[in-house]
């Protein structure tokens, strides 16, 4: 069944490439994000909206040319861009020590990259772990990848909210989503596990389970899918507000809890249903 119950996070990010110009502006700023699958979709809506709210933005994402396009189409001095791959800890490294030697300490990461929609597509004729680890790659470590080379860095100066771009396929997995589902309960659950570790600190960690978002990752047509511009907009306000959980849709969060009480039967039967298929008696 290719039409999911899942939030579409649109791209994953290969290598190290290019990076922020116009040094030495980047002393004590107040309002810094980093944002990673800047390129498109729900990343590149993130950008608009942080730069509208008068943050200094680094995108990150693993398409330079892509990147370049947004970088020209914006074409704001406050947006700067990264090609790297995410879950290459080397690359991230890079990254990092640069933006630090710069005087560049976001104080919002918005960890949105990951495998998703079409991409997150695992074969259900066989079980290929291969396809978990590049998801796991990417959702997990390539989260986790940012907070290693940040936290302490952070919480030294004025400290940093994480927020992690999650799904409702946290809660409940659809046919062949179990890598990506899977991916996505495991770094919420992370998140859970930071946050407790840090309370009381000036670090914050937040989760946003994300219902199917109109992005180009997004398999099949769904309803109450929302505009990546109104996600963008979501995320930032919850962000802001420094909420824990986050879930922008009642619709399938409720549906999601809703699934797993059900049989397997009845499970596909619903999804027939949700995705436009008629249901067979």
């Amino acid at each position: 069944m290719k039409k999911r119950i899942m939030c579409m996070l649109v791209f994953s990010v290969p290598f190290f490439s290019y990076g922020v110009e116009g040094r030495g502006k980047f002393m004590e700023l107040k309002k810094c994000a980093l944002v990673t699958g800047a390129s498109s979709g729900i990343g590149k809506n993130l950008v608009v909206e942080l730069l509208n709210r008068g943050y200094e933005v680094v995108g990150v994402s693993r398409s330079k040319e892509r990147l370049d396009r947004v970088k020209h189409e914006l074409n704001n001095p406050y947006f700067h861009v990264y090609s790297c791959d995410v879950a290459d800890m080397s690359a991230v490294e890079m990254i990092s020590f640069e933006l630090k030697s710069q005087g560049y300490i976001p104080n919002m990461f918005f960890l949105n990259a990951g495998v998703a929609g079409e991409a997150a597509m695992e074969p259900t004729d066989v079980l290929d772990t291969k396809c978990h680890r590049k998801i796991f790659e990417v959702n997990y470590y390539g989260v986790l990848n940012f907070i290693e080379q940040w936290l302490v860095t952070c919480k030294e100066k004025n400290g940093a909210t994480f927020i992690v771009s999650s799904s409702i396929n946290a809660i409940f997995a659809p046919p062949g989503g179990s890598a990506y589902s899977a991916s996505k309960a495991a770094i919420s659950k992370a998140f859970d596990g930071l946050r407790v570790t840090h309370a009381g600190s000036n670090i914050k960690f937040i989760s946003v389970f994300c219902g199917p978002v109109d992005t180009p990752g997004l398999a099949g047509t769904l309803p109450f899918t929302w505009p990546p511009e109104k996600m963008a907009k979501y995320m930032v306000d919850r962000a802001e507000k420094g909420k824990a959980h986050s879930h922008p849709s009642l619709f399938y969060s409720s549906l999601a809890r809703f699934l797993n009480l059900l049989s397997e039967s009845k499970v596909l039967w619903v999804l027939k249903l949700l995705t436009g298929n008629q249901p067979q008696e």
